[in-house]
């Protein structure tokens, strides 16, 4: 089905609801915030470039958004970038600031102390700050990969990923391998498939130091400034976890809407704003089917029995076959929402596909019983 000729409205929920429950229920031990992401490394990483800017001070080189309060906002970067006097300029990464914004260096914060420095400038209208940005320490290992954000000047990923090489000493410093990064990224933040970890403060065209995020939250609110960044709740697809979650949570949801669906469309009317969100409803579900489909299969092969990847093929199988039913309704769609009444062939379709639904309720408990049957293992999946 197909969502953009028609306007959204609140509608009841069906009995999906309670199928897609009990359905996800199954995963046991399995808590997570239900607006986990689950992007790659590279993926997240430029999502993160939001909260980068481009300093321009003694030197040229960048800093990380960390707080805001209703009049400014609150950045670090490396102390080196902006020395102890003369002009700084903020450029944003994603046009989320004006160009050249003024900054000052915040009194009562030494960057002699660790080469790094608070700067705060006026909060533009309407600015809104991505908090979700950290990686927390306690889930990085050594040889996660890594990706630097921003260098020379230019705000992107760098397309080569590093590797963490050593993690945060008691100064808080981190060791990130980068070969063929020297210079030119002073105060850029390096992200692993979790999250921002640390700041870089020097490199060497083999290592980056970095001085890690989390350790500058209490010397900015002592400096009067605001630290708002949380956890980026992103497990990364190479990660088991991930493969659980994800599959989990859309398998529930995916039920939910095949459920609610056929139960509109098997009536003889419905009032165009109910069709119309049922269809938006669908799309936005099916969009996460697709995206889902393909991706944990190499994370299945090395982390469960045998047969569960299989399993998890013959079931996408399948739930493609039942959401071909529904991008059939796309030809009626426009009949449908003129009329505000069911086709009667659209209606047969859904009372035929009722056993496959109720087959499926019970392929998708099978499955997500497997899921939760993680093979154990030494190996550490790196994000």
């Amino acid at each position: 089905m197909d969502s953009q000729a028609v306007r959204r409205r609140l509608k009841p929920r069906s009995q999906g609801v309670a199928a897609a429950a009990a359905c996800s229920a199954l995963l046991t031990g399995a808590a997570w915030a239900q607006d986990t992401t689950f992007d790659d490394g590279p993926v997240l990483a430029e999502r993160l470039l939001a909260g980068v800017v481009r300093v321009h001070g003694g030197e040229h080189g960048f800093g990380v958004v960390v707080g805001a309060d209703d009049t400014f906002i609150y950045v670090v970067t490396a102390g080196h970038v902006v020395g102890s006097s003369g002009p700084v300029l903020l450029h944003g990464c994603k046009q989320a600031l004006p160009p050249d914004l003024p900054a000052e260096r915040m009194a009562g914060f030494d960057p002699a102390a660790a080469d790094v420095a608070l700067l705060r400038a006026q909060r533009p209208p309407g600015y809104r700050l991505v908090i979700r940005a950290m990686a927390p320490e306690e889930r990085v290992a050594i040889s996660d990969p890594a990706w630097l954000l921003g260098r020379d000047d230019t705000c992107a990923v760098r397309p080569a990923s590093g590797a963490v090489a050593a993690l945060a000493d008691t100064r808080k410093l981190w060791r990130i391998d980068m070969p063929g990064v020297l210079g030119g990224s002073s105060g850029a933040p390096v992200a692993t498939g979790r999250g921002l970890i640390a700041l870089t403060t020097d490199s060497d065209n083999v290592n980056l130091t970095a001085l890690g995020l989390a350790s500058l939250s209490m010397r900015v609110r002592a400096a009067g400034a605001r630290f708002d960044l949380v956890d980026a709740r992103n497990e990364p697809p190479t990660d088991p976890l991930a493969a659980e979650l994800d599959l989990a949570e859309m398998l529930g949801g995916f039920l939910r809407e095949l459920r609610d669906a056929q139960t509109v469309l098997r009536q003889p009317t419905v009032k165009r704003e109910y069709f119309a969100r049922t269809v938006a409803e669908y799309d936005e579900v099916a969009k996460r089917f697709l995206a889902t489909k393909d991706k944990y299969a190499g994370t299945l092969a090395r982390n469960w029995p045998p047969e569960v990847g299989p399993q998890w093929l013959a079931l996408r199988d399948r739930l493609w076959s039942a959401h071909e039913n529904f991008l059939a309704v796309n030809s009626h769609a426009r009949q449908i929402v003129e009329t505000e009444r069911i086709p009667q062939i659209v209606r047969d379709r859904m009372e035929a596909l009722d056993p496959e639904l109720g087959a499926l309720q019970g392929a998708i408990a099978q499955f997500l019983r497997a899921l939760s049957q993680r093979r154990p293992s030494n190996d550490t999946q790196p994000p």
